[in-house]
């Protein structure tokens, strides 16, 4: 701007200064986001990545730990579900099994004499 439109000094020393604050702040502004894309952000990105790292360590450790112990000592539920399949097989296979021998003892005997396909 040209200081010779304002003939108070007072307005032209102000004008001055407010040029010169805006010009740090743009300089700031430039070496913040400089500085965020360099150095905060990736930073900051290898510390998260650590972070989930460790998390999923910890889970792997917890569920292997889980296992082992589910392992060793099935639980008394399922020690129950087993049982009851094995008894519900075994009375399918009963049922099955006397329908078949009745199914069979009712059926007529073959004829061979009457047999015409000879």
């Amino acid at each position: 701007m040209n200081s010779t439109l304002f003939n108070d000094r007072r307005s032209t020393g102000l004008l001055n200064r407010v040029r010169e604050d805006v010009s740090h702040l743009r300089n700031d502004i430039s070496s913040l986001v400089s500085h965020t894309t360099k150095e905060t952000l990736p930073n900051s990105a290898r510390d998260l990545a650590d972070q989930a790292k460790h998390q999923l360590a910890l889970g792997s450790a917890y569920a292997a730990s889980r296992f082992r112990e589910f392992r060793g000592h099935p639980p008394r539920q399922s020690v129950g579900w087993v049982g009851a399949a094995v008894v519900a097989g075994l009375l399918g296979y009963g049922i099955y099994a006397l329908l078949r021998s009745n199914c069979c003892n009712n059926r007529p005997p073959i004829d061979d004499a009457n047999d015409e396909s000879h």
